[in-house]
């Protein structure tokens, strides 16, 4: 099986070289490249194409979001994972909208890191605890209303891999309005507040290996 090709954009070079190091001491990855800023990094990730991107959102010249956004426009097909101090829900709205697969702190151990990457590999999701806890707040009471239906399962889960509704639609054979009504009644019953928060339910759901909707 081919190794996972990394790509690390992260302007401290102690950080990045320790990145590096990690990644090249596992089997299945190689770290093909480095960039110390969003500029450089955005050119050589056209060029290479490599399967996962370590983004810091605090690049000079291009920061982290406007790389992102370039990569989307180009459909570039590279998985980013982003890896940064900004904890703010914003920062974690704005990188998700931009088609982020994955949203980790500087500090999450190599463990944490590894397991992120190699799922995003595998084409799954991934953020970290301390960033789904930004957004999924329990329900003070959860109730039989709070369970999802079979259809709302299905639905949680392809949020969770990143489809629009439009997506969903065509996956499932259902119309994109009947796609997003399903979206709709999910946030309601699981207390969610917006999409992006959906998201991270989802993708926390399915890194924890549990049923979506379990984790009430």
């Amino acid at each position: 099986m081919p190794s996972v090709r990394i790509f690390i954009a992260e302007d401290h070079a102690m950080l990045a070289d320790a990145l590096q190091m990690l990644i090249n001491t596992q089997a299945d990855m190689d770290c093909v490249g480095l960039a110390n800023d969003g500029t450089r990094a955005l050119a050589q990730v056209l060029a290479l194409q490599p399967d996962v991107l370590l983004l810091d959102l605090g690049l000079p010249q291009l920061d982290g979001l406007a790389v992102m956004q370039a990569l989307r426009t180009a459909h570039c097909p590279t998985r980013t994972l982003v890896v940064t101090a900004r904890m703010d829900a914003a920062s974690v709205r704005a990188a998700l909208a931009l088609g982020a697969a994955g949203y980790v702190p500087k500090n999450e151990s190599s463990h944490e890191l590894l397991q992120a990457i190699r799922r995003i590999a595998q084409g799954r999701r991934y953020v970290s605890n301390e960033i789904a806890a930004l957004f999924i707040q329990e329900p003070a009471a959860p109730g039989p209303e709070a369970k999802l239906t079979h259809s709302e399962v299905v639905i949680l889960k392809l949020v969770g891999e990143g489809l629009t509704s439009k997506e969903m639609g065509a996956k499932l054979g259902i119309s994109e309005a009947t796609a997003r009504k399903h979206r709709e009644n999910i946030r309601s019953k699981l207390g969610l507040r917006n999409s992006a928060e959906m998201a991270a339910y989802a993708i926390r759901a399915a890194s924890a290996n549990t049923a979506p909707g379990a984790l009430q």
